[in-house]
């Protein structure tokens, strides 16, 4: 009896330790696992920051990933006198411009002048232009023309404090669509100051059945997570199609597996499924409502 007891009382004071281990664990798990959550401004960029940051609050999301260029919310040539009412509009409802999407793609003296301002006011990540290849040179030849050209663009990163991304990006003509090629471009670079956005839909699009490998070649440049879905349609198969998210070939098994063994980052959001691309301002709305679905299923994820 004395020596049931005991086992009884001392399974329990284990079970009590192993509880008491596990939820400390998972007070761990949980810090670890708020990675900030920004959506992608494209589609509703007509309406007032303001607004923005009013509507992306009630999502409980972080901010925006903010399009700054050519046909963006705020044109680049206006960025020194728009950028800081843009920053103070969103803090307005504790939102803020984790990243900005841009067409930088190199060093030089206006870019360099460009993203000063963005650093001055606390954005401190741009996502940079596209290399672009011409489909009859020599390839590789390209990729080596474009590496030393992202090594300038890092270097001139690292002395202003900021951080680009180059987006994934699918499709015969972009550097980075093959993933192998996105990691020789970036090898001799530090993610500090010039790294990957991973963006999921266009990974999967041109990995098919070797996603785990091509992942491989380019997780550790990886600095941002772009989420969204597509799916294959079409008689044969072989149209893209934008869908909801979880509702294509981008998962969260996909999701976690990005996600695994990495550093806190920002994940960017980015609703394509809609009516338009950027939507007009009246019926702006409805691309934050079409958002607001894939948010909880993004949040369900982590």
């Amino acid at each position: 009896m004395q020596r049931r007891s005991f086992l009884v009382q001392g399974g329990a004071a284990l079970s009590a330790a192993a509880f008491v281990k596990a939820d400390h664990h998972g007070e761990k798990a949980e810090k670890r696992e708020k990675w900030p959550i920004v959506a992608f401004e494209k589609p509703f960029q007509k309406l007032s920051y303001e607004r923005i940051g009013e509507e992306l609050a009630k999502l409980g999301l972080d901010g925006i990933e903010a399009t700054i260029r050519k046909g963006g919310h705020i044109e680049a040539a206006n960025a020194e006198e728009e950028v800081p009412r843009m920053v103070a509009d969103l803090a307005k409802n504790g939102q803020k411009a984790l990243i900005a999407a841009t067409h930088v793609g190199e060093a030089n003296e206006a870019n360099e002048k460009f993203l000063r301002i963005l650093k001055e006011h606390g954005i401190e990540r741009y996502r940079m232009n596209y290399f672009r290849y011409d489909l009859k040179g020599d390839m590789l030849q390209q990729l080596r023309d474009y590496k030393t050209k992202a090594a300038e663009l890092a270097a001139l990163n690292k002395e202003i404090g900021i951080q680009g991304l180059y987006q994934l990006h699918s499709g015969a003509r972009l550097v980075g669509g093959m993933s192998w090629d996105l990691a020789i471009l970036l090898e001799d670079i530090d993610p500090k100051h010039l790294g990957v956005g991973f963006d999921l839909r266009h990974f999967r699009t041109d990995s098919g059945l070797s996603w785990k490998a091509a992942l491989q070649t380019c997780r550790k440049h990886i600095q941002s997570i772009y989420v969204k879905d597509a799916k294959w349609v079409g008689e044969r198969s072989d149209k893209l199609k934008a869908c909801r998210l979880d509702t294509g070939f981008v998962n969260q098994g996909i999701f976690n597996e990005v996600r695994k063994g990495q550093p806190v980052m920002p994940i960017s959001l980015h609703m394509e499924w809609g009516k338009a691309n950027v939507y007009k301002k009246e019926h702006a709305m409805d691309a934050v409502r079409r958002l607001a679905i894939d948010a909880e299923t993004l949040k369900s994820w982590i």
